[in-house]
């Protein structure tokens, strides 16, 4: 890789994190503290680690961090090539000619660097399509420098995936299309359009406020909660807000998790918060987000959790859209072990779904994720009132979307809904509205997934269907049950595919 790409790395991660964190970067991907020559190229392996250390230490994927670097580096890659560009070139001009003039150069100034291949058609004045070819598949970087090359020029584009060989494609084609309109923020959605805003318009963009943070310690923070630098805010539902945050007393990153101020001072509330929060900081997991401290500080409540590489099983759904049948398998008998876990500590998690069971990179183990529902057993740890339903309509479980009490059966029965939609690619209760969905719950009877998929082995089909029993008491009698149950079939699987 060109030592140009690492020294923009580290103007990247100081403007991003601190002026000190090329230093915590470094170490983060233990690699020696060095300089990087542009007039020299460098392991490919450096880099890999360099990135995802840089996504652990910001708490984002690591191709939303390619993304963003790649938009942190246009300008200059425009300043240094500029002698061989056109000044009347606007966006698309420029990508049109970066093979045969930036690449080319490239190649010639230093041979040991390897840009990737770009082959150009351009369909109208405002649209080309671009093929990308490269071993080291930075589509991602190749994404983040159009929106970086858009803003500088103050032009709006739509990027869309036509192929990608992240999805096992020989190549990735993109459709890069100038707008006429300029949206008011800039906005990256997945693997379909990336919409790229004007840069004075991104600038504008309103920044939350949050009073309750002290002074922040570096420049660039957004302030300080106890022991913590809160760097970055990353989201909020109806109890709290998530921050990135880093731990001062170990330098480590972690998602810190924050009542919000107006429930801070309902006693009810306070005590949800920190019974919840408790009882996750007792679960010892691997499948299961580790809480590593549960504390109050400004009277206010918060929890530092672990941040997690990868996507959610719901993301991975819809990437891959048919899940290997042996994968399903696997994830699901995971799952089943962070709920043994879970419910070994009295807790029922209320809320199994796609979307709150995580795949860490890089092996896709499973961790669960979003415990904001979940409580202890029995009736002297109630906090939520009777006859209020909490949890997802589309995996509730009956005795759950009736409002009434529930235990660990009731993850089950969740868990049985998303192996059936991982092995059928079917939802087996289906609504259009919440109505709908709670009556199917109650009425509907889904057919057996063998049915549905002939692919699917009867000891799986009959087990799905042991889940989605509507009576708690005829489903399986444990979560440890279940994945010992499921590591038979997996078994199964492997000696089936085995010649």
């Amino acid at each position: 890789m060109h030592g140009l790409i690492f020294l923009q790395l580290q103007k990247f991660a100081q403007k991003q994190v601190s002026p000190q964190a090329w230093e915590v970067l470094l170490r983060e991907a233990n690699l020696p503290f060095q300089s990087y020559s542009p007039a020299r190229a460098y392991p490919d392996e450096e880099l890999t680690a360099l990135i995802g250390a840089a996504s652990r230490v910001l708490v984002k994927s690591s191709a939303a961090v390619i993304e963003a670097f790649g938009q942190f580096i246009a300008p200059e890659l425009l300043r240094l090539y500029a002698r061989l560009l056109n000044p009347e070139w606007k966006t698309l001009d420029v990508v049109e000619n970066t093979e045969r003039l930036i690449h080319a150069a490239v190649r010639v100034g230093n041979p040991g660097a390897q840009p990737p291949v770009l082959d150009v058609v351009r369909t109208s004045a405002d649209e080309l399509q671009l093929i990308y070819t490269s071993e080291r598949k930075l589509c991602h970087l190749a994404k983040g420098i159009l929106a970086g090359i858009a803003c500088h020029f103050g032009e709006s584009i739509t990027v869309s995936d036509e192929a990608c060989m992240h999805n096992g494609d020989p190549f990735c084609a993109l459709r890069v299309t100038r707008t006429s309109g300029a949206p008011n923020t800039a906005v990256v959605a997945g693997h379909e359009t990336v919409i790229v805003a004007r840069q004075a318009e991104i600038g504008a963009v309103a920044q939350p406020r949050f009073p309750f943070l002290q002074l922040p310690a570096v420049s660039g923070d957004l302030g300080r909660l106890g022991d913590y630098r809160v760097v970055d805010f990353l989201g909020q539902g109806g109890m709290g807000m998530v921050f990135r945050a880093i731990d001062g007393r170990l330098e480590r990153s972690v998602a810190l998790k924050v009542l919000h101020p107006h429930h801070a001072a309902e006693p009810s509330m306070r005590q949800r918060f920190l019974r919840e929060a408790k009882a996750m900081a007792s679960v010892r997991s691997d499948h299961v987000v580790n809480v590593f401290e549960v504390g109050t500080t400004a009277d206010l409540p918060y929890l530092a959790m672990e941040f997690l590489e990868g996507e959610s099983l719901a993301a991975y759904q819809e990437r891959v859209e048919t899940v290997p049948l042996n994968e399903a398998v696997r994830i699901a008998r995971e799952a089943a072990l962070g709920l043994a876990a879970l419910h070994g500590r009295g807790l029922v998690h209320r809320d199994i779904k796609p979307e709150n069971l995580w795949l860490e990179s890089p092996g896709g183990r499973v961790k669960i994720l979003d415990l904001g529902l979940a409580r202890e057993r029995g009736p002297d740890a109630r906090v939520t009132q009777t006859g209020v339903v909490v949890g997802t309509p589309a995996y509730m479980a009956p005795e759950q979307a009736r409002g009434g009490d529930v235990d660990h059966r009731a993850d089950l029965f969740s868990l049985g809904c998303v192996l059936y939609h991982l092995s059928t690619k079917e939802r087996p209760f289906k609504g259009t509205d919440i109505l709908s969905s709670l009556m199917a719950l109650a009425t509907h009877h889904p057919d057996p997934p063998r049915s549905i998929s002939a692919a699917v082995p009867a000891a799986l089909s009959d087990l799905i269907m042991h889940l989605l029993r509507k009576e708690p008491a005829a489903r399986p009698g444990s979560s440890r049950a279940l994945a010992d149950s499921l590591a038979q079939i997996e078994c199964s699987l492997c000696e089936t595919a085995t010649p």
